[in-house]
């Protein structure tokens, strides 16, 4: 493979993100000395007889109405994501994709995975491309060039946490603990909640939770809360939690309710425009791209769903 490519910026981040998180850092931590903990109440003195199957119930059926069996059957999908970062966020080294800010970028997965890629459609940086396979991060220059090895964390956090994104609930059900946690009514709407983890439910420096908002009209997700351990730069404990909205779900040609907006905001769910970020999504796609452009380096291991055990 060829030379490692030379990301300066990428050097500077760590320094960068010291100078402007000091101030925001204090103020959260003040607040929030230890990572959030989205495991509702109810659970906390265990869970009823009926919480385990309740919940990988909801989790099946939000995941069928979603359509989301139907995208796990497709070799590969694709989508045009354009990220708008707000105000204040915009200034903050807090983005995994750099170079992607007000910039079309091609996602491209493969469903039921970690493996996925990006594309620079326009910019400084169009015809780039950004991969991860088998936990390998890489980079081409162009579609066709050599493939060159990636030391970043970046680019293969951001790749594999979207990915994640997209597929939530259904990738939820491979997790060991899952517990239906209630109801709670938010902006009107009441959904059923669904807590899911690693581990032994109580570690929450070492793995994420998930809090999954079933709409109980729609059958549907329209938000999950959910903690972020393992981030591509050091943070306060007190921003490691998140709220991602789902907005305007529409069927696709494979029968897949995919959203047009995803909205990321820092903490608990809030009004929509309280983001940090907000992506765009266009032009959803499903086999249009071959297997083989996701798996460029033949030799690697297939791991799916799981990490090697060197990752855990």
């Amino acid at each position: 493979m060829a030379a490692t490519p030379t990301f300066a910026v990428e050097q500077n981040y760590s320094t960068v993100l010291i100078r402007l998180l000091v101030v925001l850092s204090c103020g959260f931590l003040l607040t929030a000395c230890s990572i959030a903990n989205l495991r509702p109440a109810a659970l906390a003195d265990g869970p009823p007889p009926n919480a385990a199957a309740h919940g990988r119930q909801l989790l099946t059926e939000a995941s069928q109405r979603m359509g989301l069996d139907r995208l796990a059957e497709v070799g590969t999908y694709e989508v045009t994501a354009n990220f708008d970062w707000s105000g204040f966020w915009s200034a903050m080294p807090m983005n995994s994709l750099p170079g992607a800010k007000n910039k079309d970028i091609r996602f491209r997965f493969t469903p039921g995975t970690f493996d996925g890629q990006l594309e620079f459609l326009e910019g400084p940086r169009t015809g780039e491309v950004y991969g991860i396979q088998s936990w390998e991060p890489y980079y081409r220059p162009t579609a066709t060039a050599p493939v060159e090895k990636l030391n970043s964390r970046r680019y293969p956090w951001g790749l594999t946490a979207y990915h994640y994104i997209f597929e939530t609930p259904l990738r939820l059900l491979s997790a060991p603990i899952v517990r239906y946690a209630g109801e709670r009514t938010f902006e009107g709407q009441t959904y059923d909640l669904v807590f899911a983890t690693w581990g032994d439910g109580t570690q929450r420096k070492d793995y994420d939770q998930y809090l999954v908002y079933v709409n109980q009209a729609t059958g549907m997700v329209d938000l999950t809360e959910l903690t972020i351990t393992d981030f591509f730069l050091p943070v306060p404990n007190g921003m490691k939690n998140a709220t991602v909205r789902y907005v305007d779900r529409h069927e696709t040609s494979v029968g897949a309710w995919l959203p047009r907006q995803t909205v990321i905001q820092l903490g608990r769910p809030k009004a929509v425009d309280k983001d940090v970020y907000t992506y765009t999504l266009t032009d959803y796609a499903f086999d249009r791209t071959p297997a083989a452009v996701l798996y460029p380096m033949p030799d690697l291991p297939r791991y799916g769903d799981r990490k090697p055990e060197a990752r855990r």
